[in-house]
């Protein structure tokens, strides 16, 4: 379950109407944070990004948090609120409260260190107050006397009170614990032996693309004899446009085929091109997956141009011996111009830039020339 929502912009696009960034939720797996900084268009050459918009589960927490900030210490962070029980969360917001405005890694220690305070879900002086008298307790003067004479605080969820000893320091700023994730994993099954009742059987997880031996190991633990007896129960992709799409009794082979001509794109640093030519075709056909996977030279992608806007302004830059910055391109309606070429021309815009095919021929080897396919032509 997420623990901080928000936004991310590169700091260059401030005053670009078309561009919207991209949304991240934390605590997240590095593909997911990968695949946000590929919506806003932040490469690892390019630093310059803010984080804005915050929304937190512990909503008092959305306006302590910085604008410039690392992802994989807020990510850190959100992982810690996470495997918060509610006696600790309680307890987090008195001793930040009183902490004020407290930077992100004193946060973070923050988290390690709550098992010296005191939460009250309530008041015990006034426990035995008859309630048609509770109603004329001055509650905020109350407050003021406890936290003077303890060095506590009132939340919402009760009343905090912290050792006076200086917190531990656990997190320096740097020592960011690596994250949970499958490296080099594609798709993350949950195999089962098919039968009427699969919820009943035993599961195994198989992570793709995988060797014959990995394979044959999962047959084993199932008491299969190929993977044709089996089907998953869950199917998890580090590719968000593929992500949930297949059925629990897809081939399970060209799974593990898809997986290894992704594992290709992903060396290639060819993976964005790979997600947006996905949202072109707007695919969820496994053999087509593959051919479209084997078939990338087959797509001009513009990752830089979010909009007809951007689209309108290239062609024409290309088109005519004009410089950027000629007078003529202050009159001119470049949205209108990059919708009606971005039709003439085959271009879609996706999560990841613009893209469109090109005159290479496409090669299907594994899937058939469909009226849907090709990006709906």
């Amino acid at each position: 379950m997420s623990e901080i929502k928000m936004s991310i912009f590169r700091d260059d696009q401030d005053y670009n109407p078309t561009y919207f960034g991209a949304q991240l939720s934390l605590p997240a797996t590095i593909t997911e944070i990968q695949d946000a900084f590929e919506k806003a268009r932040i490469s690892h050459e390019y630093h310059g990004f803010s984080v804005k918009d915050y929304d937190c589960k512990q909503n008092y927490l959305s306006e302590l948090l910085p604008q410039k900030v690392s992802i994989f210490m807020l990510n850190h962070f959100a992982k810690r609120l996470s495997k918060m029980d509610e006696h600790e969360k309680a307890a987090f917001e008195g001793v930040v409260k009183v902490e004020k405005e407290p930077e992100l890694a004193r946060l973070i220690n923050l988290t390690y260190n709550l098992s010296e305070c005191n939460v009250a879900f309530g008041v015990p002086e006034l426990e035995e107050v008859p309630e048609k008298v509770l109603e004329y307790i001055d509650y905020e003067k109350v407050g003021r006397i406890f936290g003077e004479a303890e060095k506590g605080i009132f939340t919402k969820s009760g009343y905090v009170v912290q050792s006076e000893k200086d917190i531990e320091i656990v997190y320096d700023g740097t020592n960011i614990p690596e994250l949970d994730d499958d490296q080099g994993c594609v798709f993350k099954l949950c195999l089962k032996k098919g039968c009427f009742e699969p919820e009943k059987e035993k599961g195994v997880w198989l992570i793709l693309p995988a060797t014959e031996s990995k394979i044959e190991s999962a047959l084993l633990e199932l008491d299969a004899n190929s993977l044709d007896d089996c089907i998953f129960t869950f199917c998890k992709s580090s590719i968000p446009p593929l992500d949930d799409t297949f059925s629990a009794t897809e081939d399970i082979e060209k799974l593990n085929t898809l997986s290894n001509a992704i594992t290709k794109i992903i060396n290639n640093n060819m993976v964005v091109n790979y997600k947006a030519a996905l949202q072109f075709e707007d695919c969820s056909d496994l053999n087509f997956a593959i051919d479209i996977a084997q078939n990338l030279n087959c797509y001009d992608f513009y990752p830089s141009l979010c909009s007809p806007d951007d689209y309108g302004r290239q062609a024409l830059l290309e088109s005519s011996e004009l410089s950027h910055d000629d007078m003529a391109f202050k009159f001119i309606n470049f949205r209108r111009y990059g919708e009606e070429k971005m039709i003439a021309d085959g271009v879609l815009s996706t999560d990841y830039g613009l893209i469109k095919l090109n005159e290479n021929e496409f090669v299907f080897e594994f899937s058939k020339p469909q009226g849907q396919q090709m990006g709906g032509i």
